[in-house]
């Protein structure tokens, strides 16, 4: 008898998102208007954050990224490289809040709101300046991602 003795090979990655859909970052977006505090207001139950989150504007386009719960921010920034447009990726050797390139899908005329995906569809969710209000600018973020590719029926609102 000869019986397979080999490690379960690891899953892949869980995406969000059709790879066959097109996707894009917003050109315009500066690390001056993702500064600051930001509430994740949706996004999927694994990959990304899941409260708040907080950026701080670094040299050469840099960001560093801090997770939040509420009003309390704790542990080391990370520091996100800014790699085109409206795109940043971790630095290799240190924890983030996110595994992958960050990318502003979209982002409102007045910085108030913004979609945040990957090309690989690892996370994705929308954030917003305020925990509650701006309904009509939570449907433009959500139509930008569905247009995007991502799974808009597991897009779910976070408390």
């Amino acid at each position: 008898m000869v019986l397979n003795c080999t490690a379960t090979p690891p899953s892949a990655p869980i995406s969000y998102r059709d790879p066959a859909a097109q996707i894009a970052s917003q050109t315009d977006v500066t690390t001056e208007r993702l500064a600051g505090n930001w509430v994740v207001r949706q996004g999927y139950s694994q990959g990304g954050p899941v409260d708040s989150l907080s950026f701080e504007a670094g040299p050469d386009g840099a960001l560093r990224m801090r997770s939040c719960a509420g009003d309390t921010c704790s542990g080391p920034a990370a520091r996100l490289a800014m790699t085109g447009p409206g795109r940043w990726s971790p630095q290799a050797g240190q924890a983030a809040p996110v595994p992958a390139p960050l990318w502003v899908l979209w982002m409102d005329f007045d910085s108030r709101t913004a979609a945040i995906g990957t090309p690989d569809g690892q996370f994705g969710w929308i954030m917003d300046r305020a925990p509650t209000g701006g309904a009509d600018r939570i449907a433009a973020a959500r139509e930008i991602m569905d247009w995007f590719g991502y799974d808009m029926a597991r897009l779910a609102d976070l408390p």
